[in-house]
């Protein structure tokens, strides 16, 4: 679809990456990632682990104890990670692509040498690039936490544990989490390129992704063939991806809305083809209408 004559220079490259560098989005994402690791490693869970183990009638505290402490953590981190990315990557998308048709720089972009296709995937690439740096920076934060509040907690900080991952199994759980970004990004990039609107694309993504969570969990509660149904949303095959992001049997809290205990999932591999499905289709959609659009603007 992408072939070697849509394939950007390295200048053309360079310049959407100046572009996206100097948008304020970028610096957003990553604080409000940052906070979000923060909230769920010193609020989430080590708070919560202080009350608990001060007062007798809880215990010791031991699923806010996998919330904060290494590796458990990972999970919960990436788990959130992985919701919440999806949605400020999908609107850094939509306002990185369709904020040019109201700027009125599309038509200056294609008339300085540019083919269509080259335009979009350097404005596809850069805005890739720019988001896997910040998600990467936001989760190197939130392991910096976990690393901090698992020393106050006065506990190994390890990945030796009962069925801990290795360092190679830490960079494929990051994997498996950014791969179930990609979708949900691809879904605000088509929107954003159909309809050349910053609104379109921020609000078609917020509304599919809180939508898709309930749908989920209604269709969930029930069996037969609307359980199986869950089979053909996104979200269910991220969900799968994710699972296998588990640390032995025992999953950490997080911040995302959805249900970290469900049994009946995908297989992770057919999981990971159903979302390459998914992310051919929106790309498919973005560049066959750019290909065949008038650009006045």
């Amino acid at each position: 679809m992408i072939s070697m004559r849509a394939w950007p220079t390295s200048n053309m490259l360079a310049a959407e990456l100046l572009k996206v560098r100097k948008r304020w989005m970028p610096y957003a994402l990553l604080l409000l990632m940052v906070a979000g690791a923060a909230i769920l490693i010193w609020l989430g869970g080590y708070g919560s682990w202080v009350e608990e183990r001060n007062d007798p009638e809880f215990g010791y505290g031991q699923e806010s104890l996998r919330t904060f402490a290494l590796p458990w953590s990972l999970t919960g981190l990436l788990d959130s990670g992985q919701f919440w990315g999806a949605i400020l990557v999908g609107i850094l998308v939509a306002s990185a692509v369709a904020t040019e048709h109201g700027w009125g720089t599309v038509r200056q972009a294609l008339i300085r040498g540019r083919t269509r296709s080259q335009y979009l995937t350097a404005k596809l690439l850069s805005i890739a690039i720019a988001a896997a740096i910040t998600l990467l920076l936001a989760f190197g934060v939130g392991v910096g936490f976990s690393v901090i509040a698992t020393a106050l907690a006065d506990r190994p900080i390890t990945l030796d544990v009962p069925g801990g991952p290795s360092v190679p199994g830490v960079a494929l759980m990051v994997l498996r989490a950014g791969y179930g970004i990609i979708p949900y990004a691809l879904l605000a990039f088509c929107l954003a390129v159909v309809g050349r609107s910053t609104t379109l694309g921020v609000v078609g993504i917020l509304f599919f992704m809180f939508v898709e969570a309930i749908v989920l969990g209604i269709l969930g509660e029930q069996s037969g063939w609307a359980a199986d149904a869950r089979a053909f949303f996104p979200g269910h095959n991220v969900q799968a991806l994710l699972a296998a992001n588990r640390i032995g049997s025992l999953g950490g809290n997080s911040l995302a809305p959805r249900d970290p205990a469900l049994t009946d999932l995908p297989d992770p591999a057919i999981a990971a083809l159903v979302l390459a499905a998914y992310c051919v289709g929106f790309l498919a959609i973005a560049f066959v209408i750019f290909q065949r659009r008038d650009i006045n603007a």
